[in-house]
């Protein structure tokens, strides 16, 4: 072996050991939990070269399709608990935190000068509070947060950034290849949901190896975004 290949694998060997031992959310081991028992319930037993049925092709692509969901809710409600973490460590502590400036910064606020005035003369110019108390834009930017939650549908690049950007995460710490592969697997999960079962289109590129492949290299990465809020947590 080459000094340079040596180099490769003893960096590859420490990158896992780091993933292994990194401290993992409850919500993440329930959705690894959840991923594993779609995985017994779905994919056919995995034989190179094997010819699957149609009915294993079948459970395979509800695999695809529960997989995309069990993250897509993963995602939601991670973001939703760092959010309530940063607004309660406000309202018991007044503790800021990178998220509740995040969630400030990303809710679509004006950040507008301080008024000249608290007493306006004319009783039409009242200040609202959202222009002048800082509690109030707090709560304005947590419900804008709830309602992208809640109108989130998918785990494209767009919806990934929407969710993570606004809870504090940086952008250099979201692998591109990863996010690439999300919009591949959520246009992928977009034709099985939209197109028949036994439409070419689906069934020409559909193999139980490569849909196990896929969601175990989206949780690898999804791992560091986990450790990445756990940060912004603490």
């Amino acid at each position: 072996m080459s000094p340079n290949s040596q180099i490769t694998a003893l960096s590859l060997t420490g990158c896992g050991k780091f993933l292994s031992s990194m401290p993992k959310s409850v919500r993440f081991r329930t959705l690894t939990k959840e991923l594993n028992r779609l995985k017994k319930q779905f994919i056919p037993k995995i034989k190179p070269g094997h010819f699957y049925s149609p009915r294993q092709l079948a459970l395979t692509l509800a695999y695809r399709v529960l997989a995309h969901a069990e993250i897509e809710a993963y995602l939601e409600d991670r973001v939703w608990e760092a959010a309530l973490n940063a607004k309660n460590n406000w309202d018991s502590q007044g503790k800021t935190c990178c998220t509740l400036i995040c969630l400030l910064a990303f809710s679509g606020q004006m950040m507008e000068l301080p008024p000249d005035t608290l007493s306006p003369t004319k009783p039409a110019k009242k200040i609202p509070d959202e222009k002048i108390k800082i509690n109030k834009k707090i709560d304005l930017a947590i419900n804008s947060f709830k309602r992208i939650i809640d109108q989130n549908h998918g785990i494209k690049e767009a919806n990934i950034l929407s969710l993570l950007l606004p809870i504090g995460i940086n952008p250099e710490n979201l692998n591109i290849f990863w996010l690439a592969t999300m919009n591949t697997f959520g246009e992928d999960r977009g034709v099985a949901v939209h197109t028949s079962a036994t439409s070419p289109t689906t069934i020409r590129v559909l193999n139980p190896i490569n849909e196990l492949e896929r969601v175990e290299q989206i949780i690898q990465e999804l791992l560091k975004v986990d450790e990445l809020i756990n940060d912004l947590m603490r």
